[in-house]
């Protein structure tokens, strides 16, 4: 099952810094009245980290981050006297922190979507360490390659090599977790230290990274790197990436690289390149440096998982399991199409074609709601003179109205701005009949997940179209990628309230509920099915109103009605898209009104009308 694994407490994270600050005076303090912990270099040797490491509290994975950090910087120093002794040492803090990794891992995956600040302070956590051991590595592999003939230090090249693959590992999936792809820089380290392994011929040399741990090879750590990358095409969130590593190891342990391709499709990794693995296009032979993977093996377990769900689903549909089981169904299915030894090109509803312009944008389901409540229900004034204190201004002053067009396209641009990203306006690379593919600002990116409902409309365009973000990648430091699947191209922003036996006179036609009536936002919206079919009608609310079967009744200025939720579509963490029915609508009223933008009338589904 996915699962988000243990997060050890929040605050323990939250004061990681303070904390360290004050760890570091009374160590200080210790130190020099000859308490506390000994003022031995804990680098000195193996016997000397672990001793270090039992200073700190084992269920605390930030009281250590700090000093971990200053004494991994100080081994990276150029000028540090640096011996086998000491590299040992760091081998031991490396795999004796693998459950601080692990429990960072697990508070961000619970804690980061509170805010950006924890968000920001969690990953931060992770990635500095792991670039920290790769800078001490670093500098240990050109200290032994200026003892080459040193049998200490040569002893120690294969763990050496084999941690640093592994340590790129956890760098790819850090930076995965804000869909940041590798730089070719990053492909390139990685490749040379496989082709070291090669070229020594150690790279299926088994060897433990942490105690009590299955054993693993340098390949296999390569491998996992390659297929982490290869199977994440920007629409895994990070408990889904968590969920994958940790699958990993067993699903790569058959694997191998070879010489020799299985197929005219086959997937290959060229050493010499700065790219991953790529699936060969031709049957004719390739240049480079070049290695085979065969992932039939790979394919085929996860088809064989995709099975076996499947079957659990339809025996037990109604099961408090089946949520569950139906988003690891679909996570499979997008891995193994990733993996899948055999070509095969998605069949698209419409083929992709080039856009060029910018569009407005609004993020999130609660700000798409209220501003299109605040459109509809608070229009933007017409300026006339003689009836406005503005107008009477205007032509006092200047002798006539300033253009009113500009007035209110001024006037709209403030409104947009209260709910829209930072950043500006999104710009379109193509469209295709059911989706987008934009280029957004990192400033409104970094606010995003997957799953985020987006708002977008053409500039001078009144329509909004709404769409679910389903891929990210960031392209560089200030340009994210956006794949957006359009799930309507009319949205209404409406009230809902709880249904009450009574009269109809509780309930006011300008949408404001009486007095204790309660009442909370959503979006309605009008899907046409093809083939000429009545459309679908459905609403979005908040993930904490929903119950399946409940009542409520759809409240616009122009219109009220009573309805009942039906099938539950999808659902994320903050909100639920969920298809509704009239009640007390009869076959023949829902026929008239069966094309979805008349029954519930709206600015935006009257104007699609």
């Amino acid at each position: 099952m996915i699962g988000a694994p243990k997060a050890a407490g929040l605050g323990n994270c939250m004061s990681c810094a303070r904390a360290a600050a004050r760890d570091s005076k009374v160590v200080e303090k210790n130190a020099m009245f000859g308490f506390g912990r000994s003022v031995k270099d804990p680098l000195a040797d193996a016997k000397s980290a672990e001793r270090w490491l039992a200073g700190f509290p084992a269920n605390d994975p930030m009281a250590m981050h700090v000093e971990l950090l200053g004494e991994l910087g100080r081994a990276a120093e150029r000028t540090t006297k640096r011996t086998p002794a000491m590299l040992e040492a760091v081998f031991h803090l490396d795999a004796h922190t693998a459950s601080a990794r692990a429990a960072l891992a697990a508070q961000y995956i619970e804690h980061a979507s509170r805010s950006t600040r924890i968000e920001n302070q969690l990953w931060s956590a992770m990635f500095d360490l792991t670039q920290a051991f790769l800078l001490a590595y670093q500098a240990f592999a050109r200290e032994m390659s200026d003892h080459a003939q040193s049998g200490k230090w040569q002893s120690h090249l294969i763990e050496l090599v084999a941690r640093q693959v592994h340590h790129l590992a956890l760098d790819a999936r850090t930076r995965l977790y804000r869909f940041e792809q590798w730089i070719p820089a990053k492909w390139s380290e990685l490749h040379v230290l496989f082709a070291l392994a090669l070229s020594r011929q150690f790279e299926r040399q088994p060897l433990a990274l942490t105690p009590g741990a299955e054993t693993t090879t340098i390949e296999q750590e390569y491998l996992k790197t390659l297929i982490l990358q290869l199977v994440n095409a920007g629409n895994l969130n990070p408990r889904h990436l968590e969920w994958v590593a940790g699958e990993l190891a067993e699903w790569c342990a058959p694997l191998r690289l070879t010489l020799e391709p299985s197929s005219a499709t086959a997937f290959y990794v060229d050493l010499g390149s700065r790219e991953g693995l790529k699936r060969r296009s031709g049957a004719g032979p390739l240049e480079g440096r070049v290695l085979f993977v065969e992932t039939r093996g790979l394919h085929a377990t996860l088809m064989q998982n995709v099975l076996a769900i499947e079957q659990k689903i339809r025996h037990q549909p109604l099961s408090e399991r089946t949520p569950r089981r139906t988003e690891q169904l679909n996570l499979l299915n997008k891995l193994a199409a990733q993996v899948d030894p055999e070509y095969r090109p998605f069949a698209r509803r419409g083929e992709r074609t080039t856009a060029t312009g910018a569009v407005d944008a609004i993020v999130g389901f609660a700000k798409i709601a209220a501003y299109l409540r605040e459109e509809e229900r608070d229009p933007l004034p017409h300026v006339s003179p003689g009836q406005s204190f503005d107008g009477t201004m205007e032509l006092a002053v200047f002798g006539h109205l300033r253009n009113e067009d500009d007035r209110r396209l001024h006037l709209a641009r403030q409104r947009l701005a209260k709910y829209s990203p930072a950043g500006g306006a999104w710009e379109i690379r193509d469209r295709s009949q059911t989706g987008y593919r934009l280029v957004a600002p990192m400033s409104a990116a970094n606010a995003l997940t997957l799953g985020t409902l987006a708002a977008l409309r053409t500039e001078g365009q009144p329509l909004w179209t709404l769409g679910i973000v389903r891929r990210m990648r960031r392209l560089t430091t200030d340009r994210a990628e956006i794949g957006l699947q359009v799930i309507a191209v009319a949205v209404t922003g409406v009230d809902l309230v709880e249904h009450r036996r009574g009269n109809a006179g509780d309930y006011s036609v300008d949408g404001e509920s009486t007095q204790g009536v309660r009442t909370f936002q959503g979006l309605f919206l009008a899907t046409r099915r093809r083939g000429g079919e009545s459309a679908v009608q459905s609403v979005i609310v908040p993930a904490v109103e929903y119950q399946p079967a409940r009542r409520s009744k759809v409240v616009t200025p122009q219109s009220i009605h009573p309805i009942r939720f039906g099938r539950l579509i999808e659902q994320m963490a903050d909100w639920v898209w969920t298809t509704i029915e009239m009640v007390g609508v009869d076959a023949s009223e829902r026929a008239s009104g069966g094309d979805g933008n008349t029954t519930i009338k709206g600015g935006n589904a009257a104007s699609a009308a």
